[in-house]
């Protein structure tokens, strides 16, 4: 699994375009079956901070993604950014979740 997390600070003035340039690709990008998950978040603490989240099956599935003509919108998006936008790609272990806690706070089961 890999994860994409891009944090764009914009001016007020340019927020509901950002958002404009964003939106149409979130259902878009959930749809695709290799795409878990596609949100844009606001910061509660900081108003001009917009976090577009993506979780993708494969490291592979989020780089056609990055290749792709919806991508030209994140760009655009960044285009708009008050200070250098902030982007991070992350591989993810399979294990997940509460599976995970469960492993590094109790250790592995017993056969």
């Amino acid at each position: 699994m890999a994860t994409m997390i891009l944090r764009i600070k914009v001016a007020a003035v340019n927020r509901a375009e950002v958002v404009k340039i964003i939106q149409p690709i979130i259902g878009a990008t959930e749809a695709l079956q290799a795409c878990s998950l596609c949100r844009l978040y606001c910061e509660t603490d900081d108003d001009d901070a917009l976090l577009l989240l993506q979780e993708w099956q494969s490291q592979e599935d989020l780089d056609k993604f990055i290749r792709s003509h919806e991508f030209k919108r994140v760009l655009a998006a960044m285009d708009l950014a008050s200070k250098p936008p902030e982007f991070s790609v992350n591989a993810v272990s399979p294990e997940s979740g509460m599976e995970l806690v469960e492993k590094l706070r109790l250790g592995p089961k017993a056969p």
